[in-house]
């Protein structure tokens, strides 16, 4: 198990070529990737990006492109989309391998408010099965993260996809705060499909009066712990990282020590 931190908990703070740096001073080894622009995928920045981070003694875990930009279009029905959206796939693929990343954690196609069309699994499922061949012969897995917003929100889904799918490269990224949002307990997630979950995004949170509160770990009182001993009963060794939204800490040293004091919880 490796304990790191997404570079999402830093957007719009420092520039993605930066945060290596920021790494190596918080003494912090371990990093996914969030990938924020088109520009970010192109060989010239990832080459900038990769030296970097080799300069720092980072270790890349995972990418994780902005989904919003083209993920969805993955699934559509409609041929020059599909096919424009894997070619970026493509791109993102060749930048997580140039940065020995061993995963791409994807948030696939929105589904809000009920209102997105043509994803039953009949049709999404064959879509998964080339892209995580696809990302295996990178040497990356494909992770699908439940996320309140898409169509993977609950354990049930991943399950059915999984059935629906003839092949078995799809893993999952299991993120704490976006369960609670779905309003689904994170450890249904581990006793659905634990043996599949490759990574876990930490970010305290609770419902107070209907409404999400988010916290930094482990100041909201998730208990971490136990869901690492669910895991690793389902032999997990995986990633586990420290992703919050950046507008949720004032300075940088809170978030540091929110690091620090959250990662002695699991030790």
């Amino acid at each position: 198990m490796r304990i790191g931190i997404s570079t999402a908990s830093f957007y719009n703070r420092h520039m993605l070529e930066d945060l290596p740096a920021v790494y190596r001073a918080w003494g912090v080894r371990y990093a996914e990737y969030f990938l924020n622009s088109f520009s970010e995928y192109e060989p010239e920045f990832i080459e900038l990006l990769r030296r970097r981070t080799v300069e720092n003694g980072v270790t890349v875990c995972s990418v994780h492109p902005m989904s919003s930009m083209f993920e969805s279009q993955l699934f559509s029905l409609h041929p020059r989309q599909s096919a424009d959206a894997e070619k970026i796939y493509t791109k993102v693929l060749e930048a997580g391998k140039a940065l020995d990343a061993h995963r791409y954690c994807m948030h696939g196609a929105a589904h809000l408010s009920g209102a997105a069309k043509n994803l039953e699994l009949y049709r999404i499922a064959p879509v998964f099965d080339r892209l995580s061949e696809q990302a295996l012969s990178y040497g990356i897995r494909l992770t699908l993260e439940n996320v309140s917003w898409c169509f993977c929100r609950e354990p049930s889904f991943a399950l059915r996809l999984l059935d629906a799918m003839h092949t078995d490269g799809l893993h999952f990224t299991l993120d704490v705060k976006q369960a609670v949002r779905s309003g689904v307990d994170p450890f249904a997630f581990v006793e659905a499909v634990g043996e599949r979950i490759d990574a876990v995004h930490c970010c305290d949170c609770r419902m107070e009066n209907g409404t999400m509160r988010y916290l930094l770990p482990p100041d909201g009182g998730f208990d971490f712990r136990r869901l690492l001993d669910a895991l690793q009963k389902k032999e997990f060794d995986g990633d586990v990282l420290l992703e919050v939204y950046s507008d949720m800490y004032g300075s940088e040293e809170e978030l540091r020590d929110s690091f620090e004091r959250w990662k002695k919880t699991l030790q």
